[in-house]
């Protein structure tokens, strides 16, 4: 399925189904992509990302904040995960993305209605974005 964008007052939820962990983080980037679109032209770039954390959730959370932070401070749209490991420790990644005028429409994730379990041999996520 990927993920699909659920109505919700003042905020945005995210909902993700993925195959595995690691395709939850790299479906909430193109989801996140997809709010700060522009036209895509500028100029290509690496950056890496380490968020902290045990707990699925959280570290959804982190990395979501992360990827709005790029995108507030270096005017960086994500647009792919080039890589991604999830340990005890947290979550480490390389995101391959492109300098542009990004939509500021995001301010932060939040922890309201957090979710990311194993449902049915996949992996569901629901995250909710303050706008």
């Amino acid at each position: 399925m990927g993920y699909r964008w659920v109505e919700h007052t003042a905020e945005l939820e995210l909902e993700i189904d993925a195959r595995d962990r690691e395709s939850v983080f790299a479906d909430a980037l193109r989801a996140l992509a997809e709010l700060l679109a522009d036209d895509g032209h500028g100029n290509r770039v690496s950056r890496d990302v380490v968020v902290e954390g045990r707990e699925p959730g959280v570290l959804l959370v982190g990395w979501l904040d992360e990827l709005v932070y790029l995108a507030e401070t270096e005017d960086l749209i994500p647009e792919d995960v080039e890589r991604i490991e999830l340990s005890e420790a947290g979550l480490s990644a390389s995101v391959r993305c492109h300098v542009g005028r990004p939509r500021h429409l995001v301010k932060a994730a939040t922890y309201h209605r957090l979710a990311f379990k194993p449902s049915d041999g996949r992996f569901y996520a629901r995250v909710v974005l303050d706008v």
